[in-house]
């Protein structure tokens, strides 16, 4: 045989599964020596039981787990433990003489115990799963489905981190974070490029310009309207879809064959998955609602998630009591709730992402658009260039060439675009320099009966744990609607709804509404249906204006002056947005060269804030303070949270030398989905 030559495909999976058999029956082997109850008398009975637990998991597991799927979402995985278990019980009491089970508990661990040691061999002797034999499953099944006149028409996978700021991955591919991408990038294969998101620089107004084209009025990621008197947060599905439909024109970035998987918006894609604006839609699971499923069939998925989840868990442990013990600073609060979110967010929803997308990739879909979140989470809460949110970049570089492998394999080739919506910018919050929220502040400026009501990011957390219950309920099956019925008390419109209470963001009797998105704050005056110009709220409000602008930790206000139109007013100067006079020191200076185009952008929506709040900015120490109780914080300016990145293949282009704005970053995207009319040499467009 030739050095160097593969050998056949047949005999690869041969030799595969015999070495998975070898592996299995060890892990069952350990789990009998190590826990009491669970006994075999001969290596014999450990083949026969490996072989009949995987038929059993093959052949019975699914239908039983057809009729009980939401409860396996539900229970996060547990219940697909449950059956795991029960599979080895029913060896060992019909059918494997020599195979002896004390009760349902000790098969349960016994389980979750051949998971763990199963992973930790296959890792280690690199076996990749998408070659494993649910995998080939699921590609034969998707080939089928694949048009085969596309297939040699290269395919787009669009990998979203949420939060990664240009400057943190150059520093996470040096640190070795992230070799995968860095080997990209060095092999002269990828670019990578910085492009500024603009204001308010957040998932929502991002994602609206990158897939929709228009992020017309959107204002921040949580706002309130003074003409219909909504709260609107950009993570609630009623809200996302409101703001999709604002912003759709029906021609999106996912329009054509595409795919949206755990994004905010859709991009008007006709497959979507985990996406907010098409959560309660009747009939979004169609298209990735198989694949959605499947993941559940495999016994392999959830207890590998489980064990790779109680790790994570061990590691949030270890991490928050680290920062504690070294008196890190700044550090804000991370407790059981903060917990879930994170292994939640940074295991199974990126598990699932990742097997949802080989389906789709497996399938031919032409463009896939999907976004990881786990580290936009722990940066908000660890600080978003410390190990613990690195770490979740390194699992996420392991991911991407994973996905890579498996482009390999699929029916078209792809091409891949990794890029982010916004970064972060790291600093003491507001309150723990202060001593106080900016809502005291605004409420002690104000006079009289004046009432203040707060609305900062307390549930965004929640709406990615939230989008999975939801998605999970959505089957009509006997299960699917007894879980409907538990969760009843916790469903509002079709979606499931976990994290603070939803009537505690009703306006109620507050004349004043302050909205805070990170370091961006919005204050509406609510008794008064327009805009307040500068001029009326110093007549009603006397002393208000002067009260923030001389704060230490604001850096500036936009106000709107029926006589000069929008301006910047800082502590020591005043920037005129109409034709950028500046009388005194700028108080846009350290917020980029972009500041004063971005605010004049802003100033014009409709439902900007009366008052446009964004806290200061420290070019020596790098650092804002943020209005939410987060160390790293993303909204407003100042600091990379507008730095946002993009790593793109060589062979396609970007016109001009910088992307300002999502808006111009559709623009680039779509020409390379070839959604948009390429440019001859003359400059006019052609079909």
């Amino acid at each position: 045989m030739t050095r160097g030559r593969r050998l056949p495909h047949g005999v690869r999976f041969v030799l595969r599964a015999f070495l998975i058999l070898l592996i299995h029956m060890f892990a069952l082997g350990v789990m009998a020596e190590v826990l009491p109850g669970l006994s075999m008398k001969t290596w014999e009975t450990d083949m026969w039981g490996v072989v009949v637990i995987a038929l059993l998991n093959a052949l019975l597991r699914p239908i039983l787990l057809l009729f009980t799927l939401p409860f396996a979402v539900l229970s996060f995985g547990l219940w697909t433990l449950v059956l795991n278990g029960g599979m080895i019980m029913l060896a060992s009491r019909e059918i494997v003489p020599g195979l002896t089970v004390d009760n349902w508990g000790i098969a349960i661990v016994a389980a979750l115990g051949m998971a763990a040691i199963n992973m930790g061999i296959t890792a280690l002797l690199a076996l990749n799963e998408e070659d494993s034999f649910y995998h080939n499953v699921v590609r034969r099944l998707a080939r089928r489905s694949a048009p085969p006149d596309q297939s040699q028409v290269p395919g787009t996978v669009f990998i979203e981190i949420d939060g990664l700021a240009e400057p943190v991955l150059q520093q996470a591919m040096r640190d070795g974070y992230m070799p995968h991408l860095a080997q990209w990038v060095q092999s002269g294969s990828y670019k990578l490029v910085e492009w500024d998101c603009g204001v308010p620089s957040q998932t929502s107004s991002s994602q609206a310009g990158m897939l929709c084209g228009r992020n017309y009025d959107i204002p921040a990621f949580r706002w309130y309207e003074k003409d219909n008197g909504r709260l609107m947060v950009s993570n609630h599905p009623a809200d996302a879809a409101a703001i999709e439909g604002r912003q759709s024109t029906g021609n999106g970035l996912l329009s054509q064959s595409g795919s949206s998987l755990g994004n905010l918006l859709s991009g008007d894609a006709g497959r979507s998955l985990l996406t907010m604006s098409t959560l309660t839609s009747r009939g979004h699971l169609r298209g990735t609602g198989s694949a959605f499923y499947l993941y559940f069939l495999n016994p392999y998925n959830f207890p590998r998630a489980l064990v790779l989840m109680a790790w994570e868990a061990v590691k949030e442990t270890w991490e928050r009591m680290g920062q504690i013990l070294r008196n890190v600073q700044p550090r804000v609060h991370r407790g059981l709730s903060f917990l879930v979110l994170r292994v939640v967010s940074t295991v199974l929803l990126r598990e699932m992402n990742v097997y949802i997308l080989m389906d789709e990739m497996f399938s031919g879909v032409a463009v896939n658009y999907t976004c990881f979140v786990g580290y936009d989470v722990v940066a908000h809460h660890a600080g978003p260039t410390r190990p613990d949110a690195m770490k979740v970049l390194r699992d996420l570089d392991r991911q991407i060439e994973r996905l890579e492998r498996v482009a390999a394999h699929s029916p078209r080739p792809y091409r891949f675009v990794v890029l982010s919506d916004h970064g972060q910018s790291q600093g003491a919050t507001f309150r723990q320099r202060y001593g106080k929220t900016l809502q005291e502040v605004v409420q002690s400026l104000l006079r009289g009966d004046v009432q203040v009501q707060s609305w900062i990011g307390e549930e965004k957390g929640w709406g990615h744990l939230n989008a999975l219950l939801t998605d999970a309920v959505q089957t009509d099956i006997l299960a699917g609607r007894a879980a409907r019925l538990a969760l009843r008390g916790r469903t509002h419109d079709g979606y499931v709804e976990f994290g603070p209470d939803r009537k505690a963001r009703e306006v109620k009797d507050a004349t004043v509404v302050f909205c805070g998105s990170g370091n961006l704050g919005l204050v509406y005056f609510a008794d008064w249906p327009q805009r307040l110009s500068l001029e009326e709220i110093e007549a009603s409000y006397p002393g208000l204006i002067q009260g923030l602008v001389g704060h230490p930790g604001i850096g500036f206000i936009m106000v709107r002056s029926e006589k000069h139109g929008p301006l910047v007013m800082g502590r020591d100067g005043i920037h005129y947005l109409a034709d950028g006079h500046i009388d005194g020191t700028d108080p846009l200076a350290v917020f980029g060269d972009h500041a004063a185009r971005h605010l004049g952008i802003l100033d014009t929506f409709p439902h900007v804030g009366d008052i446009v709040v964004n806290s200061f900015y420290d070019p020596v120490t790098d650092e804002v303070a943020a209005f939410e109780e987060m160390v790293g914080s993303h909204g407003g300016l100042g600091g990379d949270q507008t730095r946002a990145v993009l790593v793109y293949p060589s062979d396609l282009s970007i016109d001009g030398e910088q992307i300002i704005g999502a808006v111009e970053m559709h623009g680039v995207l779509a020409r390379w989905v070839n959604l948009l009319p390429l440019p001859n040499d003359s400059g006019e467009a052609k079909e």
